[in-house]
Protein backbone atom coordinates (compact mmCIF):
# COMPACT_ATOMS: atom_id res chain seq x y z
CA UNK A 1 0.00 0.00 0.00
CA UNK A 2 1.18 3.50 -0.80
CA UNK A 3 2.03 5.46 2.35
CA UNK A 4 0.34 8.85 2.21
CA UNK A 5 0.92 11.45 4.92
CA UNK A 6 -1.92 13.35 6.61
CA UNK A 7 -1.11 16.48 4.61
CA UNK A 8 -1.01 14.51 1.36
CA UNK A 9 -4.41 13.02 2.23
CA UNK A 10 -5.86 16.54 2.32
CA UNK A 11 -4.63 17.06 -1.25
CA UNK A 12 -5.92 13.63 -2.28
CA UNK A 13 -9.38 14.47 -0.92
CA UNK A 14 -9.56 17.42 -3.31
CA UNK A 15 -8.33 15.35 -6.25
CA UNK A 16 -10.76 12.50 -5.45
CA UNK A 17 -13.63 14.98 -5.17
CA UNK A 18 -12.89 16.88 -8.38
CA UNK A 19 -11.62 13.90 -10.46
CA UNK A 20 -9.57 16.30 -12.64
CA UNK A 21 -8.07 19.37 -11.02
CA UNK A 22 -5.30 21.94 -11.47
CA UNK A 23 -2.86 22.95 -8.76
CA UNK A 24 -4.54 26.36 -8.57
CA UNK A 25 -7.90 24.71 -7.88
CA UNK A 26 -6.29 22.55 -5.18
CA UNK A 27 -4.67 25.64 -3.62
CA UNK A 28 -8.03 27.46 -3.61
CA UNK A 29 -9.85 24.48 -2.10
CA UNK A 30 -7.24 24.13 0.67
CA UNK A 31 -7.26 27.85 1.45
CA UNK A 32 -8.51 27.21 4.99
CA UNK A 33 -5.33 25.24 5.80
CA UNK A 34 -3.19 28.38 5.53
CA UNK A 35 -0.53 26.47 3.63
CA UNK A 36 1.94 28.23 1.34
CA UNK A 37 1.21 27.59 -2.36
CA UNK A 38 4.64 25.98 -2.74
CA UNK A 39 3.85 23.58 0.11
CA UNK A 40 0.77 22.36 -1.76
CA UNK A 41 2.75 22.03 -4.98
CA UNK A 42 5.37 20.00 -3.07
CA UNK A 43 2.63 17.71 -1.73
CA UNK A 44 1.29 17.24 -5.28
CA UNK A 45 4.77 16.36 -6.53
CA UNK A 46 5.21 13.84 -3.71
CA UNK A 47 1.91 12.22 -4.65
CA UNK A 48 3.04 12.05 -8.28
CA UNK A 49 6.31 10.40 -7.19
CA UNK A 50 4.32 7.88 -5.14
CA UNK A 51 2.13 7.20 -8.18
CA UNK A 52 -1.00 8.21 -6.28
CA UNK A 53 -1.61 11.10 -8.70
CA UNK A 54 -1.00 11.42 -12.42
CA UNK A 55 -0.92 14.25 -14.91
CA UNK A 56 -3.90 14.11 -17.28
CA UNK A 57 -2.86 17.05 -19.44
CA UNK A 58 -0.58 20.06 -19.64
CA UNK A 59 -1.61 23.40 -21.12
CA UNK A 60 1.27 25.86 -20.99
CA UNK A 61 2.38 25.89 -17.37
CA UNK A 62 -0.93 24.48 -16.12
CA UNK A 63 -1.16 20.80 -15.27
CA UNK A 64 -4.36 18.89 -14.70
CA UNK A 65 -4.07 16.13 -12.11
CA UNK A 66 -6.07 12.93 -11.72
CA UNK A 67 -6.10 10.27 -9.00
CA UNK A 68 -4.33 7.03 -9.86
CA UNK A 69 -5.66 5.28 -6.77
CA UNK A 70 -9.33 4.93 -5.93
CA UNK A 71 -10.55 6.57 -2.75
CA UNK A 72 -12.65 3.63 -1.57
CA UNK A 73 -9.83 1.13 -2.20
CA UNK A 74 -7.31 3.31 -0.36
CA UNK A 75 -9.66 3.78 2.60
CA UNK A 76 -10.34 0.04 2.78
CA UNK A 77 -6.63 -0.85 2.74
CA UNK A 78 -5.74 1.87 5.24
CA UNK A 79 -8.55 0.84 7.58
CA UNK A 80 -7.56 -2.82 7.35
CA UNK A 81 -3.95 -1.93 8.07
CA UNK A 82 -4.90 0.13 11.13
CA UNK A 83 -7.15 -2.62 12.46
CA UNK A 84 -4.32 -5.14 12.10
CA UNK A 85 -1.76 -2.79 13.62
CA UNK A 86 -3.78 -1.43 16.54
CA UNK A 87 -6.51 -4.00 17.25
CA UNK A 88 -4.91 -7.38 16.50
CA UNK A 89 -6.93 -7.61 13.30
CA UNK A 90 -10.22 -7.46 15.19
CA UNK A 91 -12.84 -5.06 13.86
CA UNK A 92 -14.97 -6.00 16.86
CA UNK A 93 -12.19 -4.86 19.23
CA UNK A 94 -11.87 -1.57 17.36
CA UNK A 95 -15.61 -0.86 17.51
CA UNK A 96 -15.75 -1.74 21.20
CA UNK A 97 -12.82 0.62 21.76
CA UNK A 98 -14.82 3.45 20.17
CA UNK A 99 -17.89 2.59 22.22
CA UNK A 100 -15.91 2.34 25.47
CA UNK A 101 -14.09 5.61 24.86
CA UNK A 102 -17.35 7.46 24.08
CA UNK A 103 -16.11 8.28 20.58
CA UNK A 104 -19.53 7.40 19.18
CA UNK A 105 -22.63 9.37 20.14
CA UNK A 106 -25.88 7.60 21.00
CA UNK A 107 -27.35 8.55 17.64
CA UNK A 108 -24.26 7.18 15.85
CA UNK A 109 -24.54 3.96 17.86
CA UNK A 110 -28.23 3.62 16.99
CA UNK A 111 -27.49 4.24 13.32
CA UNK A 112 -24.68 1.69 13.39
CA UNK A 113 -26.96 -0.87 15.04
CA UNK A 114 -29.64 -0.27 12.40
CA UNK A 115 -27.12 -0.79 9.61
CA UNK A 116 -25.82 -3.97 11.24
CA UNK A 117 -29.36 -5.31 11.66
CA UNK A 118 -30.09 -4.61 7.99
CA UNK A 119 -26.94 -6.52 6.96
CA UNK A 120 -27.97 -9.49 9.12
CA UNK A 121 -31.39 -9.79 7.42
Amino acid sequence: MIKISDAEIEVMKVIWEKKEVTSLEIIQKLDDHNWNDNTIRTLINRLIAKKAVGIAKKEGKTYTYVPLIKEDEYKAKRTSSLIKQLHHGSLNEMLLNFVDSNELSKSELKSLLQEIEEKIK
